[in-house]
């Protein structure tokens, strides 16, 4: 198997699992700017296709979500509760006040 096709086949994993595991939801519904358009979400993560990465960053100041709570996988990225600032949007979504007091990326 070529490497190509070996990456052709995860892309399609990847796709697999978002659907059966993920919610896609307009941007605004997590508390984000709506040109932010559509994003996938679960109470774990956001996830949204590469291409859509600059716009999410940008107007949804994901830019500045730790590296570490961030993975690109395939043609995907992912940005993980873990980051204080996923987990209030995910909160948002979920219709949750995220509680900030024990915010630990604020020490």
């Amino acid at each position: 198997m070529s490497i190509l096709d070996l990456i052709d086949n995860f892309n399609v994993e990847i796709v697999n699992h978002i659907s059966e595991e993920f919610t896609k939801v307009p941007a605004k519904d997590l508390g984000l700017d709506e040109r932010c358009y559509m994003v996938f979400i679960n109470e774990d993560a956001i996830a949204i296709r590469k291409e859509r990465q600059a716009t999410l960053e940008y107007y949804g100041g994901f830019e500045y979500v730790d590296k570490d709570c961030k993975k690109e996988v395939g043609d995907w990225v992912f940005y993980f509760a873990e980051d204080s600032r996923i987990a209030r949007h995910i909160a948002t979504w979920k219709g949750e006040r995220y509680n900030e007091e024990f915010d630990q990326d604020e020490y």
